[in-house]
């Protein structure tokens, strides 16, 4: 079994994205035929979760301060876009379709990442900084209901 290591690049204050997200991501991926997708928010999100990121980034105006958008939706495009996978990019594009409705994220993995998630044998394992500076590593495993 081939391990990849997933990273969140750039510069945060705070990191949105838990491993759950991650992994719910990539199952979609597996899912689906074509490397180019549309999916409904609420399919990656735990229940309600927007709806606190969005609290707590109203009550956080330093943070805020720096977005271009003060929208949950787009902070989460933001850090999904900026998801590496052995040094390489996930996603050559992830945008966000009616935030204020209803939530979509338009994305289009990389060739690479799209080929490796599709694989039955890869595993990846999420990785960030901690605020100490350690990395911090978490498995995301692929089971696959029989």
């Amino acid at each position: 079994m081939k391990e990849y290591k997933i990273r969140i690049t750039g510069k945060y204050d705070v990191i949105v994205l838990s491993p759950g997200i991650i992994a719910r991501l990539i199952e979609k991926i597996r899912c689906s035929d074509t490397k180019e997708m549309v999916i409904p928010a609420e399919e990656i999100l735990p229940q309600g979760y927007a709806e606190y990121l969005s609290c707590v980034l109203e009550a956080n105006t330093q943070i805020v301060r720096d977005l271009q958008d003060r929208n949950a939706y787009t902070l989460i495009a933001d850090q999904i876009r900026n998801l590496q996978f052995d040094e390489q990019d996930c996603f050559d594009r992830v945008k966000v379709i009616e935030p204020e409705k209803y939530p979509l994220l338009d994305v289009e993995t990389n060739k690479g990442f799209y080929i490796v998630t599709r694989q039955e044998s890869s595993r990846f394992r999420f990785a960030y900084q901690g605020s100490r500076g350690e990395e911090i590593s978490i498995v995301l495993e692929y089971l696959q209901n029989n």
